[in-house]
């Protein structure tokens, strides 16, 4: 390929890979744009009580918020260290720390895999009690 010389200080510009226009300047003469990414959007922000809001209550401030409610959900199901388990928190971990940097659909497709992971994690926990036991639970109560 053929080289270029700067429109402005004759320095060489290097050989470009793809289609796109050649530059008639250097980077140092014209920096190359860098732009945000407009399809950007910043997502609410929620993190729950304060801890002055504890100290003034005089409890400790419940901790709030996706890692930790799935957390909670998954311990009280007993799936919290299986493979579909990690998988959720993992994918809530994301989602967390993501926040304000995901696109609108590419939040929109973690929380549609991760709302599909927690069913699956789900699936297979112990139900509260066998039918048999409470039927004879029940008698034996009786």
């Amino acid at each position: 390929m053929p080289t270029t010389n700067c429109q402005k200080c004759g320095a060489e510009i290097p050989p470009q890979a793809g289609r796109q226009q050649p530059r008639k300047y250097c980077e140092a003469c014209r920096p190359p744009r860098n732009r945000p990414n407009p399809r950007v959007i910043e997502l609410p922000n929620y993190t729950g009580p304060t801890d002055a809001l504890a100290e003034a209550v005089g409890a400790a401030a419940p901790r709030t918020g996706l890692v930790d409610a799935l957390r909670r959900q998954l311990e009280a199901a007993g799936r919290l260290d299986t493979p579909e388990g990690a998988l959720v928190m993992e994918l809530a971990e994301l989602m967390a720390a993501g926040r304000g940097k995901h696109t609108a659909s590419g939040a929109a497709a973690l929380s549609r895999e991760l709302r599909a992971a927690l069913v699956d994690a789900l699936k297979h926990a112990e139900p509260e009690g066998d039918v048999i036991d409470l039927i004879f639970g029940e008698q034996d109560a009786g």
